[in-house]
């Protein structure tokens, strides 16, 4: 009897500490010790450049798709980027379904409002640009709410 009442408290024990650790409420301390924590004290890691880019936009709320903001993006998509972006298929660019798939969309609002800085500095966009021969995206001259638009167009083709 004694063994399955040890047994239970050793279950017990690691049942809720694995629950507080998937919760981000232990953490070890100096000692190795595994100490309960105050998640909401615990300090958020900061985006790298690599995640959010270089320019303007911080940080991006998603909520629901906006069908309007949808239709102007693709507008604009087939007005300023069709002539060298497809999809699924390369052209002069590289296919955007497979890049909007992998990159945050802080990443991509940044990259369209601030493309010839992001083309020079980015490491990711240096290496893409080797793979297409050196040949750089024109900065569109895009507003912030025209990216935001594309964007959300993106977010609808990305599956």
């Amino acid at each position: 009897m004694k063994s399955i009442y040890v047994t239970f408290i050793a279950l017990a024990f690691a049942f809720f500490t694995l629950t507080e650790v998937e919760a981000g409420q232990i953490q070890k301390n100096a000692n190795s010790n595994y100490v309960a924590v105050d998640s909401a004290k615990v300090k958020q890691k900061k985006p790298s450049e690599a995640e959010v880019g270089i320019g303007p936009i911080k940080e991006v709320k998603l909520g629901p798709i906006n069908k309007s903001m949808v239709a102007e993006g693709k507008k604009i998509f087939n007005t300023k980027c069709f002539a060298c972006h497809r999809l699924d298929t390369k052209l002069v660019g590289p296919a955007l379904r497979p890049i909007v798939k992998k990159l945050p969309p802080v990443y991509l609002m940044n990259y369209l409002l601030n493309t010839t800085e992001m083309q020079k500095k980015d490491p990711q966009l240096k290496k893409l640009i080797k793979e297409f021969n050196g040949v750089l995206m024109p900065d569109q001259q895009l507003t912030k709410k025209e990216a935001r638009s594309v964007l959300e167009y993106f977010r609808t083709v990305e599956k």
